[in-house]
């Protein structure tokens, strides 16, 4: 009985192909038209797309023709935001700044960006729902007496970032050379170059210490000094007698030349 069994199932591949033969397979010349067609489709498709890319300058835009570039919303927004806040590009290489803007994407539309001069720039942005205004004062602003009010006329500063520079003026004593305007959160060096010929400051106005009579409370609250080398410097003071020189302080093992040319500006003898 095994061995019967062993001779049906060696023999059944044999009575399958004999009982259910091998269909030819029948392939049509409509077949092979729609897949010609389907090929020329997809081949137009892909220089229709080619097609959309064209010279722009990307601070005057609309949203649909950033879209037609191939910038994702994401880009889109992220622009929006940029522009709204006062910026603008300067230079194609600006876009590829853009945070999210894919490395290739720039390469394809580099050629294509053509950034009008700094006149045609000074118009609104209009978008499809409203038309940023741009809001600026001929008038020269004093950075260390300045008010809120006044610092928000300025050009590319809003109420946050007026807010902000006041608060670092507090905890500095004062501006001593514009550059340290920068050193604001969100105050980049494109919005000082914004503002050139806009803002002054009076160096006079600041607070200087005099480095033998100060306290750390007083240097603790200085972004320049804080509390590790407010004490450093009071008690090597208390340790040492007073600082004879300014480069005394080069003694402290926390100061080194960079530390020292920076709190050196806020700091005196007499």
């Amino acid at each position: 009985m095994l061995l019967t069994i062993l001779v049906l199932l060696i023999s059944l591949p044999f009575f399958y192909s004999v009982m259910l033969p091998k269909q030819p397979l029948e392939i049509k010349i409509t077949d092979l038209k729609s897949y010609d067609d389907a090929q020329k489709t997809l081949v137009s498709y892909h220089l229709e797309t080619e097609s959309k890319l064209f010279n722009f300058d990307p601070n005057i835009i609309s949203d649909d023709e950033f879209s037609q570039l191939g910038f994702s919303k994401f880009n889109i927004k992220t622009i929006r935001n940029f522009l709204s806040k006062g910026g603008k590009f300067r230079k194609p290489e600006d876009v590829k700044k853009i945070f999210g803007v894919k490395p290739e994407l720039f390469q394809k539309l580099e050629p294509f960006i053509v950034i009008k001069s700094a006149e045609n720039n000074n118009h609104s942005f209009s978008d499809s729902t409203k038309t940023q205004k741009k809001y600026t004062t001929k008038k020269v602003v004093e950075i260390n007496s300045a008010d809120s009010i006044e610092l928000v006329g300025l050009y590319r500063i809003g109420p946050a970032t007026a807010s902000r520079i006041i608060d670092y003026r507090n905890k500095l004593g004062g501006f001593l050379k514009l550059e340290q305007l920068t050193e604001i959160w969100g105050f980049d060096e494109d919005v000082l170059y914004d503002l050139n010929g806009k803002v002054t400051v009076d160096a006079s106005k600041a607070i200087i210490h005099n480095v033998n009579t100060v306290s750390a409370d007083e240097l603790k609250t200085h972004p320049y000094f804080k509390y590790k080398l407010s004490n450093a410097i009071v008690n090597y003071r208390k340790q040492h007698g007073n600082f004879l020189k300014m480069d005394d302080l080069k003694n402290i093992v926390l100061i080194n030349d960079s530390i020292y040319k920076r709190i050196t500006l806020y700091l005196k003898l007499n």
